[in-house]
């Protein structure tokens, strides 16, 4: 009797196929990837493909919700300092990380932002994300005393966000680590003790 053959855990499949399509969109961009292309890098059938998605914008979506799941992790962690200065500096610097670990994601994320015909199916998620984000800085800048705490909030996730596209046009020499360190400081946080 020969061993019985073991088939991979759909959830596993899912991650496969996703960190392929990852991977096509980054390097073809949305627009120009094509399920076909999916399904080649994740060397699998087209078919298996629509069966856990039923399209290429099922794919994206999914990958931003598993985004969105990883950001919030990183900032629970982050808003769980209990100096505000340090958790300042604590949430600005994950940020960074969380672009420089998952490089990929966000030139997609970047890439699709402008394509309104995409960004609709995605349009809840990112402004959820985004409403996050200014609460948890527009209440620790409260907490720091700073004057219009939310509209200095508004200018830090700007800030952030015109970094990180900076960043993700040009990993190899943008100094990421200064800049999000001169962010710190202006908004009041305390310095990083070593390098992201």
């Amino acid at each position: 009797m020969s061993p019985r053959r073991r088939h991979p855990r759909p959830e596993d499949v899912r991650t496969h196929l996703m960190d392929a399509a990852l991977r096509v969109f980054a390097r073809h961009g949305y627009e120009g990837a094509s399920v076909r292309d999916i399904a080649t890098e994740a060397q699998v059938a087209s078919g298996l493909l629509y069966h856990y998605f039923p399209s290429k914008q099922a794919v994206l979506q999914a990958l931003f919700e598993r985004s969105a799941g990883l950001v919030m992790e990183a900032f629970a962690r982050a808003a769980a300092v209990p100096e505000p200065r340090a958790r300042l500096g604590a949430l600005v610097r994950v940020s960074a990380r969380l672009v420089r670990e998952h490089e990929q994601f966000w030139r997609v994320s970047y890439g699709v932002r402008f394509q309104h015909a995409v960004v609709a199916g995605l349009a809840e998620g990112i402004a959820a994300q985004s409403a996050l984000y200014l609460r948890l800085f527009t209440a620790l800048l409260a907490e720091l005393g700073r004057p219009e705490p939310e509209l200095e909030a508004r200018l830090l996730f700007a800030a952030l966000d015109g970094v990180f596209q900076h960043y993700v046009l040009d990993p190899a020499s943008y100094p990421l680590d200064a800049v999000i360190e001169r962010l710190v400081h202006q908004h009041g946080g305390v310095p990083a003790k070593e390098p992201l």
